[in-house]
C-alpha cells in the first residue's frame, strides 16, 4: 500500500510540474468578462480587440504591484493609440480594490475578478501576471512578476508578434 501511495504521490506531482501555466503565446485569448468592484457584469475582452491589449492581473495588496501600475500607466498614456491596458484585481473585496484605485489613480481601466473566475481560468500564481495579446486576441506573451514598463517600447512588443 505504501509503494502504491509512493507511486501515485510521484506522479501526481509530475502531473503538477508539467501543466501548463494558463494561456500560452500563440493561443487565442477566450471571451472573459470583465466585473466592476460590486460584481456588476460591464463589459468583455472582444471590447479591446483591435488594438495590443495588456491584460494585467494584480491585487491591492501587493507590493510588486504598487510598483509596477505607476510605471504601466505611463506606458499606457504614451502609447495609448496602439494599446489598451486591462488591470483585473484579484482580490476577494472590491472596497479594498476601490481604495487602491482611490490611492492610486489610473487612467486605464480596472476590473474585479469576482469569485476568482479569472485568476482560475488562467492559473494566476503569481501578482502581478500580465498577458500581451494582439489586436485579434493572440496571446503574445505572459509575463510573471513585475514589469519595470518604462524600459519597454511598443516596438520591443511589436517584436514578441508569431511570425
Amino acid at each position: 500500500m505504501k509503494r502504491i501511495i509512493t507511486v501515485f504521490l510521484m506522479l501526481l506531482s509530475l502531473l503538477a510540474f508539467g501543466a501548463e501555466e494558463g494561456l500560452e503565446a500563440g493561443n487565442k485569448l477566450p471571451e472573459i468578462k470583465l466585473y466592476n468592484t460590486k460584481g456588476e457584469l460591464v463589459g468583455t475582452s472582444e471590447e479591446h480587440l483591435g488594438k495590443i491589449t495588456i491584460y494585467n492581473f494584480g491585487a491591492s495588496w501587493c507590493p510588486p504591484c504598487k510598483f509596477e501600475k505607476p510605471l504601466l500607466n505611463e506606458f499606457y498614456n504614451n502609447n495609448k493609440d496602439k494599446v489598451n491596458v486591462v488591470s483585473v484585481m484579484v482580490d476577494t473585496d472590491g472596497k479594498a480594490v476601490d481604495k487602491f484605485f482611490k490611492d492610486n489613480p489610473m487612467d486605464f481601466p480596472h476590473y474585479f475578478d469576482k469569485g476568482q473566475i479569472l485568476s482560475n481560468k488562467f492559473l494566476i500564481r503569481v501578482v502581478p501576471t500580465s498577458y500581451i495579446v494582439d489586436e485579434k486576441g493572440i496571446n503574445l506573451v505572459r509575463i510573471h512578476g513585475a514589469t519595470d514598463w518604462s524600459k519597454i517600447t511598443m516596438e520591443d512588443i511589436d517584436e514578441l508578434r508569431v511570425k
